[in-house]
């Protein structure tokens, strides 16, 4: 039976017994609908059409959420489950429209519309990462990170190979990023080059990775430059591997902002060996940046107050050299110490006080003598007792 508009078959109302064998249902009483009560699920699915095409987009939805529950098995059934997305995506009802392309991919992966859905859903999960409010109770409420990040983790649940599984994993570390989950973000930037390699979305994740390690060390507690340092050793690696990235610049720039800070604790820790009258130590640490930095503002610093230590003091009194043998402990406790002084300098540096270091080097114990020198001579042999020997024959009277 052919139906010539919308209207037809509105005000058509024949109950009629269907058997469905072919489209994996037998029934044998009639299928109810609020719109329509006869037809196969290709009757329901041009009904549908027609309403969306006439612009009754609710009418639209509700007829074909019943053709995927009343014929699931159906040729037409993903069909209808994808136009149910597809008209709750345009209405703005982004979370339910999420679920229903779920439904989609999980029960019906061979659809046509696979990879037009993953599409849809990373679109969809893109605007709570750009911080769209999430709903409750139809209002909006805070933005959410976490919906985000649950999204792209349920895509690629259903999706992990499909031709944007790449780009659903690289922002799946901006949600992580931006809820301050460095590390998992770099695991996250990391999976994009080991799972994806050849994905045009490696170089922004190779970028990523340096630049997550740069805040760690720029604004982060962290109380050593190894933060700084994992940065620079990414961002030469994206220089190697990715030279034509648009990001290549940015990376240099990032770079040269690093070792100003790096010279700039350097410098810090030089003044508090120099501030503590460690003039030694303050002088290693003042050729450092000399020689690391040498065009730097600090390096200039640096040199002026080398020139007044040797001025008072003497040259000699800067020379660095061991003045006595160390064992093992003592070596282990001086850098020890030396590395709570560094962490002290820092800019970022939130530790205990001052007060609470210890100011020198504990002075290690003696080692005690188990015995003195009469324990060291050797032990007297001792001769058999002189024995008398016996009489074998009788003494002469």
């Amino acid at each position: 039976m052919l139906f010539n508009g919308v209207s037809a078959l509105l005000l058509t109302l024949i109950p009629v017994n269907l058997h469905a064998e072919s489209e994996g249902l037998v029934k044998s009483e009639a299928i109810t609908n609020t719109l329509i009560s006869f037809g196969t699920a290709a009757d329901h699915l041009a009904v549908a059409d027609e309403l969306v095409f006439s612009g009754d987009s609710e009418k639209a939805i509700t007829t074909y959420r019943f053709i995927a529950k009343t014929y699931p098995k159906s040729k037409e059934a993903p069909e209808a489950q994808f136009k149910l997305a597809k008209q709750l995506n345009k209405k703005g009802n982004f979370e339910a429209a999420f679920k229903e392309y779920q439904t989609l991919l999980q029960k019906y992966p061979q659809t046509p519309n696979f990879e037009e859905s993953v599409a849809d859903e990373i679109n969809i999960a893109n605007e709570f990462l750009k911080g769209m409010k999430v709903k409750f109770l139809g209002i909006p409420m805070v933005p959410s990170m976490e919906k985000a990040e649950e999204m792209y983790l349920a895509i690629l649940k259903v999706s992990p190979y499909s031709k944007h599984a790449a780009i659903t994993q690289f922002n799946l570390g901006l949600a992580l990023q931006k809820q301050g989950k460095a590390q998992d973000a770099i695991t996250a930037y990391q999976k994009v080059l080991d799972k994806y390699p050849n994905s045009a979305a490696c170089d922004s994740a190779a970028y990523q990775v340096g630049y997550v390690y740069q805040q760690l060390g720029m604004t982060g507690k962290s109380q050593d430059l190894s933060a700084l340092k994992e940065a620079q050793n990414n961002y030469q690696d994206f220089l190697l591997q990715y030279p034509n990235s648009e990001k290549v610049q940015q990376a240099g720039q990032n770079m040269k902002k690093m070792l100003s800070k790096e010279s700039v604790d350097t410098l810090r820790v030089a003044r508090f060996y120099d501030f503590n009258k460690d003039f030694k130590a303050s002088a290693i640490y003042y050729n450092d940046v000399i020689r690391r930095f040498p065009q730097s503002e600090e390096a200039t610093e640096a040199k002026s107050r080398l020139d007044e230590l040797k001025a008072l003091y003497g040259e000699d009194s800067l020379r660095v050299g061991q003045e006595r043998p160390e064992n093992g402990e003592r070596l282990a406790e001086r850098r020890r110490l030396q590395a709570q002084v560094e962490s002290m300098a820092l800019a970022n540096y939130n530790g205990p006080p001052k007060k609470d270091f210890v100011p020198e080097e504990a002075q290690l114990p003696r080692p005690q003598m188990k015995g003195d020198l009469r324990d060291t001579k050797p032990i007297p042999l001792q001769e058999p007792p002189v024995q008398t020997p016996q009489q074998k024959t009788p003494l002469a009277p």
